[in-house]
């Protein structure tokens, strides 16, 4: 892995890799936040414990996500087959314009997870991926779903040999 990177540069070099953006689909698919699902794995490769600001964690990425991103993703899905009446190259346009307000909206959630992890005391552990599937099923148990964990970690880590 190289030196570290911030939240956001990690993601988006992790999201890159092979298999990442499938792992990141299938946890949302079972209401998890991809941000804080990557969060915990950045926190945890740079040597924090992400467990004492969980609980603010999840709740920054909830209400943002319910109030900004979830809106945003709607609408830019909505716009991939629009009404006639819409103009298809206009609606286009406008899908772009969506999207881009969207990997905004994200950066910007990141940002504050991010400074969030200065909180977090050191792990110390050698053994990072068992941390980082605790966390997650951890996650995932507070929202009441049996996510894909186990893959999103494996996946993940195996992506950060070509980071």
């Amino acid at each position: 892995m190289t030196p570290r990177l911030a939240f956001w540069d990690f993601s988006k070099a992790v999201y890159a890799q092979d298999g990442v953006q499938e792992a990141c689909l299938a946890l949302q698919a079972d209401g998890l936040d991809v941000n804080l699902a990557l969060w915990i794995v950045w926190t945890i490769v740079y040597g924090r414990d992400p467990r004492p600001a969980f609980g603010e964690a999840i709740d920054r990425s909830a209400l943002w996500s319910a109030r900004v991103v979830k809106p945003l993703r709607a609408a830019r899905d909505h716009l991939k087959h629009p009404p006639d009446w819409a103009g298809g190259d206009n609606a286009l346009s406008l899908r772009r314009k969506v999207l881009a307000c969207e990997l905004e909206a994200e950066r910007l959630e990141q940002l504050a997870l991010e400074g969030l992890s200065r909180s977090c005391p050191e792990h110390g552990r050698r053994e990072l991926r068992p941390l980082a599937l605790a966390c997650l099923e951890s996650y995932a148990a507070r929202l009441g779903t049996a996510a894909p964990a186990a893959h999103f970690v494996q996946t993940v880590f195996d992506a950060l040999e070509n980071v």
